[in-house]
């Protein structure tokens, strides 16, 4: 088993309202939370609804209280006496199951505070602006603190047309190569290069109970170009992106997507139309997006393991046990932690990374 990271059992602590209830936890069943790297982090809990509440019988929620619609809600586990928190939102939906052959059970469904922008839906432009400043003032609409770290061009117009400020925030963000992720209160915008995550380890035989993984060509290209056309300019844009642009991310003796598609068949070129930039800075941004999107995504796995809260998205984990090919480091694109009360606490989580580890 891996030293640094330990099985163990736990179970959540439940925070309603702020404040820690043990009789929430008592009557947990099943429980679900999920984090992308898109941001919008949801959690869904199952509850045994019938049982004494104030000495007498009855339904214990779905009353009221303590649980109703829009409850903040907060779940954590504890690692080492200490409580790490996993999910902090708002209850957005509510749900009462009577089964046939079981007790009644009650059903909670939170998301976190994106969960504003989502709900909130505009029309409106912003002038001279980048991604970065347009995040920010979204942040400060929804009472947010912005920690945007992105290099992308300043847009002379840019449109948010009836969409959601989570959606419009997400193409932004996904076309100047960025990730999403809601830290307590903060907003924080990345390049997958920039986030600052642990690194755990993980051994198949061991802490990493399965996995599976695999490294596919199908979407690979060894060149992707993005057209418009330069307003101010008044001539045709063209940019490219190709494997020049994931040199940084490719482990020494690692082979990329791009290069192993150009030797196991030939070079592939594509073309994005859907696009328009209007200027050769946005141009080239969105290509060189659009080209490590698909690069990252050269080998990808999911896996599960014992329960871990510090298994978040932006953690790497250096695999074991899994041969020539696929040892070594991925990235952590989506985590999911589960409980119920027939395997306890495991997390899933799917990973991404740009090459496959050479020969030896």
């Amino acid at each position: 088993m891996s030293p640094l990271l330990a099985a163990y059992v736990s179970t959540p602590a439940i925070v309603l309202n702020g404040t820690v209830d043990p009789g929430a936890a008592g009557d947990l069943m099943a429980l679900t939370v999920e984090e992308t790297t898109v941001g919008l982090s949801w959690c869904e809990a199952t509850f045994s609804n019938w049982g004494a509440r104030d000495a007498v019988p009855g339904y214990r929620y779905l009353g009221g209280d303590p649980i109703d619609l829009g409850t903040p809600l907060g779940v954590s586990f504890a690692t080492d006496g200490t409580d790490t928190p996993v999910f902090d939102g708002k209850i957005s939906a509510l749900q009462a199951d009577y089964p046939a052959d079981r007790p009644a059970r009650a059903l909670v469904f939170a998301e976190d505070r994106l969960q504003d922008l989502r709900l909130t839906r505009r029309t409106r432009s912003f002038d001279d602006a980048s991604t970065a400043d347009i995040a920010d003032r979204l942040a400060r609409d929804h009472g947010l603190t912005a920690d945007v770290d992105l290099d992308g061009p300043v847009r002379k117009v840019t449109a948010q047309l009836n969409q959601s400020d989570l959606a419009f925030l997400r193409g932004l963000v996904r076309g100047d190569d960025g990730e999403i992720q809601l830290d307590g209160d903060t907003l924080r915008v990345r390049r997958r290069p920039d986030r600052d995550g642990d690194t755990l380890s993980l051994d198949y035989g061991g802490d990493l109970l399965s996995f599976s993984v695999r490294a596919d060509l199908a979407h690979q290209v060894t060149e992707l170009a993005v057209t418009g056309w330069s307003v101010a300019d008044k001539a045709a844009v063209l940019e490219t992106a190709d494997d020049a642009d994931l040199a940084a991310e490719l482990a020494p003796g690692q082979r990329g997507g791009s290069a192993a598609l150009a030797a196991a068949f030939a070079d592939r070129r594509e073309r994005i139309v859907r696009s328009t930039p209007l200027a050769g800075d946005d141009a080239r941004a969105q290509a060189r997006a659009a080209y490590l999107e698909r690069a990252r995504r050269f080998v990808s796995g999911t896996g599960l393991t014992a329960g871990n809260p510090a298994l978040r998205v932006g953690v790497r984990v250096r695999l074991t046990g899994l041969g020539t090919l696929f040892d070594g480091e991925y990235y952590v694109c989506r985590v999911r932690h589960g409980y119920d009360l027939a395997q306890g606490y495991r997390t899933e989580f799917d990973v991404e990374r740009p090459g496959l580890e050479s020969a030896r």
